[in-house]
């Protein structure tokens, strides 16, 4: 299944204000309240004012600064698959990363806007004593940031997970209403009763075709992918049946489609409703033949035909077929579907997966 990164660093001018500016003004201010109210109530406005900037300073890099680092984190080491990892590298970045900022802030207050020397202020109060009010907000700050990414990261995987469902649900009806259908039916007995009266070896030879698409579409209904030698056997008999039904004017040729190994693994039917696809939105007939090349390139498999467009459409034609695809290979892997249309051709490129059945 694809990863999914549910942390992410907004581009909106409002909640980058509200980021860097608004929250760390507030949240700056009721520290400044919180521990220097004794200047406001003593008339010292000058020395709350400047506690309560450099309060800001303070949550603004800190909060900010972490957020980014987890941003990074995230885009590496997820929750879901790397829990450990994420972890410890997610509380050691913090543990680097807030106690430098701090120092130079700190550093930054002392110098230029108190003009006291800093080795002044470590021979009075200790490192560790500084840093304890920016570390104790970081803490907290930072684990309300990495438990929600946990959530969210979670709470989209068990999204993925049912979507999935959904889509595999969808995929089972529409494979099984593409064979199972009238029409389909309807046009193979229709083939069958001629065969039978002309060519009785054919015929045999097609039942067995027959019988071999709907035992595959009832033996894979139930997994989200099949060994790719299966499926290319069970298109072969879905062919075999349509080119009993359009004789010369319906064609399919096969390039490098023997060259597989164990771990090649598309989803099931997914060969067969590009074919189907083709049939569905094309006119097949002996002045405007229809060709399909099934090739594969690497890792990919392209399926390509020429285009004789129909006026009207066909009446087992509902337009889910390339759309569910499409859906099954996002909830599977990170590669995509490519899909180029032209004015003479439609080509779809599906990629190969590598993981066993």
């Amino acid at each position: 299944m694809a990863n999914t990164t549910c942390t992410s660093i907004s581009n909106d001018p409002k909640e980058l204000i509200n980021s860097w500016f608004t929250i760390p003004f507030i949240g700056g201010l009721v520290i400044a309240l919180m521990h220097d109210s004794h200047h406001l109530m003593e008339g010292e406005y000058v020395a709350f004012f400047q506690s309560a900037s450099v309060s800001v300073v303070f949550w603004s890099a800190l909060a900010n600064g972490n957020s980014i680092i987890i941003y990074w984190i995230d885009q590496r080491w997820t929750w879901l698959e790397h829990p450990i990892q994420r972890s410890v590298i997610g509380i050691a970045a913090m543990l680097v990363y807030t106690p430098i900022a701090s120092i130079i802030i700190i550093y930054g207050y002392v110098e230029f806007v108190l003009d006291v020397r800093f080795e002044k202020v470590l021979e009075s109060r200790s490192i560790f004593s500084l840093l304890t009010v920016p570390m104790g907000i970081t803490v907290v700050v930072s684990l309300w940031q990495h438990g929600k990414g946990f959530f969210m990261e979670w709470r989209q995987a068990a999204i993925d997970v049912e979507r999935l469902k959904n889509e595999n649900l969808k995929s089972k009806f529409e494979s099984l209403k593409s064979q199972v259908n009238p029409h389909f039916l309807f046009n193979s007995l229709n083939a069958l009763t001629s065969l039978v009266y002309a060519d009785q070896g054919k015929a045999v030879q097609f039942i067995q075709k027959l019988s071999e698409v709907y035992r595959y579409v009832l033996d894979h209904q139930n997994d989200e992918v099949v060994d790719l030698k299966t499926e290319v056997d069970f298109l072969k008999s879905y062919v075999y049946l349509n080119k009993i039904r359009f004789g010369d004017n319906f064609e399919v040729t096969y390039t490098n489609l023997d060259s597989v190994n164990s771990a090649d693994s598309v989803p099931p039917v997914t060969l067969q409703m590009l074919i189907e696809n083709c049939i569905k939105h094309n006119e097949i007939s002996k002045e405007n033949r229809l060709h399909i090349t099934v090739e594969r390139e690497g890792q990919v498999i392209i399926v390509e035909n020429n285009i004789n467009p129909i006026k009207v459409a066909k009446q087992d034609s509902n337009g889910l077929g390339l759309s569910n695809i499409i859906s099954r290979y996002e909830m599977l892997s990170d590669k995509k579907v490519e899909v180029s249309p032209t004015e003479t051709s439609f080509k779809v490129v599906v990629p190969i997966l590598s993981f066993q059945s």
